[in-house]
């Protein structure tokens, strides 16, 4: 009996001081490039890198900790302060960006890493928001999907008052279309477009203070052929269907495609007052097949999934 109870004791004692899992913090950032312990990352095929130059780091803005996540050890945590804007070694100012510049701490794929996207995929990320009462005012990303080089971000959120809505500009990147405008990439693109679109995908009280889950199956081609599926909270709440990448070239401009995540915002006026906290976790890939995902260890079932439809999305 007393065996039992001071197993029982140690047991407690390892829960309190998560001396049984990766301890809090130890994300590690060396040239931009950062180097995680635990396992909010599986199977993904790229390392991640922080947005701005160096001498704007610091070591609050993104942290590996232990106290929320989603499953498993680890999750991310990240905090961005009022006036946390900066500039990227190439020289791009944020702070000078708009009318009144964007602040942002972000991570996006790594550069010289085979990065691009190809064909079938699937991924996931999950996270979660501390509620700030602040009215939400202007862009405020949580994720998006961008490319290497200065076209269009194809798709990104928008975290608002009424929502969070899923941005499209694709059309953005269909040389017929923009030429149509006389825009090439990110030059003369709007989400104004008829071409474009704006959809609602969560309403604003199902967003903060918890976790949420999402699950997107995107075929990466610039091709009519191209999709993109997703899921959040495994409920189906996007269907999109037509080309996804950008054409190569222009400028010398990639077309390599892939995720990048974090917070990104620009006020209507002036720069956010508030400090502005979330967690992400749980970001898996795989090729071509949803089982892959393991997504039974979340409570989902891709065979449920894959069986949800909804109204297809498309450049008209």
């Amino acid at each position: 009996m007393k065996k039992l109870l001071g197993i029982m004791v140690l047991g407690l004692l390892l829960n309190v001081f998560n001396l049984n899992n990766t301890e809090a913090n130890t994300l590690k950032i060396k040239n931009r490039v950062i180097k995680t312990k635990g396992d909010v990352f599986i199977k993904w095929p790229h390392k991640w890198k922080y947005t701005y130059a160096m001498e704007y780091w610091k070591p609050y803005m993104i942290q590996e900790v232990t106290d929320k996540v989603r499953f498993g050890d680890t999750a991310l945590r990240f905090e961005l302060r009022s006036g946390s804007c900066g500039k990227t070694p190439s020289g791009w100012d944020d702070c000078k960006n708009g009318p009144y510049g964007s602040e942002r701490n972000e991570l996006t794929p790594v550069d010289n890493d085979s990065r691009g996207f190809n064909g079938n995929v699937w991924h996931t990320i999950s996270w979660y928001i501390e509620e700030f009462r602040t009215p939400l005012r202007g862009h405020n990303s949580i994720w998006q999907i961008h490319n290497d080089g200065d076209w269009a971000p194809m798709f990104n959120t928008d975290l608002t008052h009424f929502g969070l809505y899923w941005q499209r500009r694709t059309a953005c990147n269909v040389p017929k279309i923009y030429k149509k405008y006389n825009a090439k990439g990110n030059d003369g693109c709007t989400i104004k477009w008829k071409e474009n679109a704006n959809v609602k995908i969560m309403k604003i009280d199902e967003i903060f203070n918890k976790w949420n889950d999402v699950i997107m199956n995107i075929n990466y081609t610039t091709k009519d052929s191209g999709y993109l599926k997703m899921w959040i909270n495994g409920k189906m709440v996007y269907h999109y269907q037509g080309p996804i990448k950008p054409p190569k070239g222009g400028n010398g401009w990639s077309n390599a495609s892939a995720m990048q995540f974090g917070i990104y915002r620009m006020a209507d006026s002036g720069v956010h007052p508030h400090t502005q906290i979330q967690y992400y976790d749980e970001i898996r890939y795989a090729k071509k097949k949803c089982s892959k995902l393991k997504l039974e260890e979340l409570g989902y079932s891709c065979k449920e999934l894959e069986s949800q439809k909804i109204t297809i999305d498309t450049i008209k």
